[in-house]
């Protein structure tokens, strides 16, 4: 059984964060989708591909959804901004096509600006996705 068969019949998806990959929570039946951590993997498309498959079949399944997206990273690196504009590219389509609604809540220290700039950059990119963007309490 692959990731995907696994995760559509438990309806949740549990990645553990490691030194260079993000902690990854998506309950289906919650309409919720973490990212925490840092996102520098060796092989990012290795990583988020199996990720970006369940996006794939978690849009044509929740036509008329709303899902509730947080980006809580540390630090992510330019692979992982590529698989990014990817997953949020397929949720933007589903806005425009199917009548999914997405919340990314982009959550950001308050001296990274680096970190404010890209979500503030995604939010430029993906008109039809609500991003908010939220300072980390201190």
């Amino acid at each position: 059984m692959n990731l995907i068969q696994s995760v559509m019949g438990n309806q949740h998806l549990s990645i553990s964060g490691s030194k260079n990959t993000p902690e990854v929570i998506w309950d289906v039946n919650e309409h919720s989708f973490v990212f925490k951590g840092v996102s520098y993997p060796e092989n990012a498309r290795k990583f988020y591909d199996p990720i970006f498959n369940l996006a794939k079949i978690y849009v044509n399944d929740n036509k008329e959804s709303k899902l509730n997206m947080i980006i809580d990273f540390e630090y992510f690196n330019t692979s992982t901004a590529r698989m990014l504009y990817k997953i949020f590219g397929l949720f933007n389509e589903a806005v425009l096509n199917s009548g999914l609604k997405v919340q990314i809540d982009w959550k950001y220290e308050s001296d990274d600006f680096d970190m404010i700039d890209s979500g503030k950059d995604f939010d430029f990119m993906f008109k039809e996705l609500n991003f908010k963007l939220i300072e980390k309490a201190a």
